[in-house]
């Protein structure tokens, strides 16, 4: 496989791998495809999916594209230090987006609001400009939102 193919991700057909995983990772797996689809949660790549058909165009990695710098927002490796140490990223269960029609606010009451639309979301962030949502093994009923 070339270095920047475009290869579709499963469940989330919507996005490539370059979207989702840094650069290093990229590179390092870039001819296994399986090996990236793994790193996920299914239910992480079912949700970030849901999310671009309900909210249009969704940005989560940009290093790949001119000028783009994101490539910590989708799946981090464990020695990264961006985030907390024990980070849902880490586990390839989060994500953090942007949306090019929906701030982060609108799409946050929107989960908030439906959640039957989005049932694996079981925490999100507030009071960040991205839409941080992740699909960890709650201990509690319904949608936790937390503070950085």
């Amino acid at each position: 496989m070339k270095p920047h193919a475009r290869v579709k991700v499963p469940k989330a057909p919507n996005f490539i791998f370059q979207e989702l995983v840094p650069k290093d990772v990229y590179e390092a797996f870039a001819d296994n495809p399986l090996f990236l689809t793994n790193l996920f949660d299914p239910r992480a790549l079912e949700t970030l999916q849901a999310l671009r058909e309900a909210f249009g165009p969704c940005i989560v990695n940009t290093w790949h594209t001119v000028n783009g710098g994101l490539q910590y927002r989708g799946y981090r490796p464990l020695l990264c230090e961006v985030g907390a140490t024990r980070s849902q990223h880490k586990l390839g269960k989060a994500f953090d987006c942007s949306f090019k029609d929906f701030s982060a606010e609108e799409v946050r009451e929107y989960v908030l609001e439906h959640p039957h639309l989005f049932p694996h979301i079981t925490a999100i962030e507030a009071d960040v400009n991205w839409f941080h949502f992740d699909v960890r093994t709650p201990t509690w009923a319904g949608i936790k939102v937390f503070k950085p």
